[in-house]
């Protein structure tokens, strides 16, 4: 039995950026053998294990042929028979198909210590192609390593576009998908996922009509970790703003942040009065939720940096709003609202008057 480590730990040490987690791929062993061992076995389609002490991830080296369709159509042989090779070829690229042994010798059969020189993104195999996630990973990867200078080679790039006019991408799960895209939204420059996306048509397939703001994504990425915000900045020019969140299947507070970002953006393109400033508010539930609004702000603000109040004048409207007092001698509810919603208008007026 030989233990390898392999994939993004070797890639990334190799990079000298930091390294998450690390994998290990265990060859000329059985299940039985590890389970003897103390090992955990938590895969379901293929045998993963935890390592007793260290419960990190440890894999029976294996084949796999596509039998199906989509991500998951593969059937996979796993024995002490299947070399490090065998495994190593079945990987997405390159720059992910090296090991280290216990030694700290490399072994890099398909050439990924040359291509992260050249910084090149390239495809293992043909067999690329059976995998649909992998377009995604991909683009992934194009943004998580644009910083250091890498660009995806030619012939992955078209077996790329091959796969998103397959109609594979459509068997994708939503949750798989919306997995990626808040990985890449976490890289320094989420907005190149994007763009490979686009550029190899499985955007459209993903999300149908869609207008990307990659420029404010851009400027956000720089300065702003939140992906919420990143993510509300590319997306919240459109319309069609749910279809587009359920598409992706982003999460709940995803989605409200770029609605509300929506409306900041609309409030922002026209004259501001205490009506539309007040209806804003209302509709977005200001009041009560100040800090999503505010973060939705942040991201309204790098598209329209010249048009936005900034984070400390809508703190001042909220507080503005907070301070003014209900008359309950008015006694009865309705008109308790209505004079509430009157002194409210009146101190926008004043305010507005004043910035």
């Amino acid at each position: 039995m030989k233990i390898y480590l392999v994939g993004g730990a070797v890639r990334d040490d190799l990079l000298n950026i930091e390294v998450y987690e690390n994998d290990w791929v265990v060859v000329g062993a059985s299940e039985d053998e590890l389970s003897s061992k103390g090992y955990k076995k938590i895969g379901k389609d293929f045998p993963v294990f935890l390592h007793p002490n260290t419960k990190e991830e440890y894999a029976l080296a294996r084949k796999e042929r596509k039998s199906g369709t989509g991500h998951k159509g593969f059937e996979f042989k796993f024995d002490s028979t299947v070399s490090l090779e065998e495994d190593l070829l079945r990987r997405d690229l390159t720059i992910n198909a090296i090991a280290k042994d216990i030694n700290g010798e490399l072994i890099d059969p398909y050439g990924g210590i040359e291509d992260i020189k050249n910084r090149i993104l390239r495809k293992v195999s043909s067999s690329f192609e059976e995998d649909p996630l992998r377009v995604l990973r991909v683009a992934r990867f194009a943004s998580k390593l644009k910083f250091l200078g890498f660009k995806i080679e030619k012939e992955t790039l078209e077996l790329m576009t091959k796969i998103s006019n397959s109609g594979e991408i459509e068997t994708l799960s939503k949750e798989r998908v919306w997995l990626e895209t808040s990985k890449a939204l976490s890289t320094k420059n989420p907005e190149v996922f994007f763009s490979v996306l686009d550029e190899v048509g499985c955007l459209n397939v993903i999300a149908g009509a869609i207008n990307l703001n990659l420029k404010a994504l851009e400027d956000a990425a720089k300065e702003n970790q939140d992906t919420a915000i990143r993510w509300s900045t590319v997306i919240s020019g459109n319309e069609n703003l749910e279809e587009i969140n359920m598409s992706f299947s982003s999460p709940k507070e995803f989605t409200d942040i770029s609605r509300v970002c929506r409306n900041l953006n609309k409030f922002y393109e026209k004259e501001k009065s205490p009506d539309s400033l007040m209806d804003l508010m209302q509709q977005n539930d200001f009041i009560r939720k100040p800090d999503r609004f505010l973060r939705a702000e942040r991201a309204s603000a790098y598209i329209h940096e010249d048009k936005a109040f900034g984070s400390k004048i809508w703190k001042d409207i909220h507080n503005l709003m907070c301070d003014i007092e209900v008359d309950t001698s008015l006694k009865e509810g309705k008109l308790i609202a209505k004079k509430l919603h009157k002194d409210r208008l009146a101190a926008l007026d004043k305010f507005l008057s004043d910035i």
